[in-house]
């Protein structure tokens, strides 16, 4: 027997919406900057995780990145439209492109919002799309530095230093595994592996404000077995691991 559909924890009160996110610096972000909304809100890593929702809640939107473990954008978007004909369908990446957003445009996708979004950005069009009432985000408190474009991420995170300070921190921890899988990638001319490795660290260099590495990481993806690129990445890599406190850039 199937699972009722609920229509949200207070009875219909709050909108509900789904966010679909694998990778934990994006996935945080975008929690972080939803939160203020007055929506509850259910997050997946996984396409098995956001059928599973759907199948229990009532969303009114589903916010999905198109570049999951186990779906990719066409499978994403049927399998949420099968279990909920009449919701909102976002697509959220880092590759928009006009060609990508018009490819996932043909699919079905509402709209398409691009990675790195800001807190501002994010919080407008969802108020937007679901008739909320408008929450301002923070302004930036801090100029760019060397390193970090600290301008630029502050506005991602509506000026929350502590919640830079965590994404970035979290950034940090992860990064030596993404240069591990990339530098593995390129070794064993696995294009494609680095590519999707690539796309995944692309947008959280994008909400941490690594811009420096953000754009090492543009070029290898674009060019997989070039290996001054490849030292460029690595040299961006260590750059950025050689802070020791994130917290006082």
């Amino acid at each position: 027997m199937n699972t009722p559909i609920l229509p949200g924890t207070l009875s219909g009160i709050l909108p509900r919406i789904l966010l679909v996110e694998d990778n934990p610096i994006s996935r945080e972000f975008l929690h972080e900057a939803l939160k203020p909304l007055d929506i509850s809100i259910d997050i997946a890593e996984t396409l098995l995780a956001a059928r599973s929702l759907a199948r229990q809640y009532k969303h009114a939107l589903f916010l999905s990145d198109v570049h999951l473990p186990d779906g990719g954008p066409d499978e994403i978007f049927l399998a949420l439209r099968q279990l909920q004909e009449n919701t909102i369908v976002i697509a959220i990446t880092a590759e928009a492109s006009p060609a990508t957003c018009q490819t996932l445009m043909d699919i079905g996708y509402q709209e398409v919002w691009a990675k790195p979004i800001s807190m501002a950005t994010l919080q407008k069009n969802v108020t937007r799309l679901l008739g909320l009432k408008h929450v301002v985000a923070v302004a930036d408190t801090a100029q760019a530095l060397e390193l970090w474009d600290e301008a630029s991420a502050l506005r991602a995170v509506g000026g929350s230093l502590a919640t830079l300070k965590a994404l970035r921190e979290m950034f940090l921890s992860e990064l030596p595994q993404h240069r591990k899988i990339i530098t593995e990638a390129f070794h064993a001319n696995d294009s494609s592996g680095l590519k999707a490795e690539c796309h995944k660290l692309l947008a959280a260099c994008g909400f941490v404000g690594a811009v420096g590495l953000g754009h090492a990481v543009k070029q290898l993806s674009e060019a997989a077995s070039d290996s001054e690129k490849l030292n460029r990445f690595v040299q961006e890599v260590e750059a950025c691991l050689a802070i020791q406190n994130v917290g006082a850039m």
